[in-house]
């Protein structure tokens, strides 16, 4: 009977370390192609493929993987479903734990993960500062932090680049005509609406326009009920403005929802584009224009870190910024030649 080839027994054939013939089945980006090529070439010559789940198995470990997402309500929930097809693709289940934004809920769903011997971790995070999950969790299984709340060094993440959409959502408006465009942010203070904000300063300051930024002062639980409440603060202000770009697609809702109780006509007086690519978004009565996340593409980057750091509890962290994408619907159209009046917005 033929022995099944091992990772080391691979290594040995081609002269190579174990770490580079990981890296190079695993498609890392410090190994050549023409490594990667060789490697591959030998291995499946020689029979040798990699099974997760015996790997798994051979760990006391399961093939769960556990999902900690702060809101099951947000676009994150809604990843649910890719992120589950990229792992069943791998062999993998998911488990779904939602922390509901707490941060004693989120530590319990991670140790209760840790005690069924879950396989890896996705995790949306509930604060930025992830130091007590990394204490729970260092060494023991790998983590993908989800989400524009983590981007640091030490850590894998996967996330939208926050910039990039930003840019994307201001430059279709500004390509549209319109000059006069407020920025709607629910939170009064993260890293992704520090990057929001410092693009869309950048980009008025370029075509000449003074900032003009909307923020809730708290983290407001129902983020179409902050983007209403936002705009009445804006119509009421008597700033002129003839389109809206909001953080996120709820709050873009909530503003449409505003506008329309003063009469103001969307796309015809102002335009509103969002971002997330929720489905609501896309609903007959709502038609958003957004910058979408690619939640396939998200999905399959987090599942394909997560695998390469369950082989490899010592790898390196990994990053992934992806580039959301325009999706063009009925909020959006050319600058009004009727904006609507700062006196009449107000009342």
């Amino acid at each position: 009977m033929r022995k099944t080839m091992t990772l080391a027994a691979l290594a040995r054939e081609l002269g190579l370390s174990e770490s580079a013939v990981s890296k190079a089945l695993n498609d890392y980006p410090d190994i050549s192609p023409a490594t990667k090529k060789l490697v591959r070439e030998k291995a499946d010559a020689l029979g040798y493929s990699p099974n997760l789940l015996a790997r798994n198995l051979a760990r006391k470990t399961s093939s769960f993987v556990g999902l900690v997402i702060r809101d099951v309500s947000s676009i994150y929930g809604e990843m649910y479903r890719s992120l589950h097809l990229a792992a069943r693709q791998r062999g993998l289940h998911l488990i779904l734990y939602e922390s509901n934004n707490s941060l004693s809920l989120e530590q319990e769903s991670v140790e209760n993960l840790l005690r069924t011997k879950a396989m890896g971790m996705v995790i949306v995070p509930a604060s930025e500062d992830v130091s007590a999950l990394r204490r729970l969790t260092r060494n023991r299984l790998p983590v993908v932090f989800l989400g524009n709340r983590i981007r640091r060094d030490d850590v894998n993440y996967v996330c939208t680049d926050t910039a990039a959409g930003t840019e994307i959502a201001l430059r279709h408006l500004i390509d549209c005509g319109h000059r006069k465009i407020v920025l709607l942010c629910d939170r009064k203070s993260s890293g992704s609406r520090s990057r929001r904000v410092a693009t869309y300063q950048t980009l008025m300051n370029q075509i000449g326009e003074e900032s003009r930024i909307f923020t809730v002062d708290s983290e407001e639980p129902d983020p179409a009920q902050a983007g209403y409440a936002l705009t009445r603060q804006l119509l009421a202000s008597g700033i002129r403005f003839t389109a809206l770009c909001a953080g996120k697609d709820a709050l873009a809702i909530g503003a449409m929802g505003a506008l329309t109780e003063a009469g103001i006509r969307i796309p015809d007086q102002v335009s509103v584009v969002g971002y997330d690519g929720i489905d609501a978004a896309r609903l007959p009565l709502i038609r958003l224009t957004t910058v979408a996340q690619p939640r396939r593409e998200i999905a399959e980057a987090v599942i394909d870190i997560l695998c390469r750091h369950a082989e490899d509890l010592g790898a390196p962290p990994e990053h992934r910024l992806i580039r959301p994408e325009l999706i063009l619907r009925n909020s959006t159209g050319p600058v009004p030649t009727d904006p609507p009046e700062p006196s009449r917005s107000g009342q």
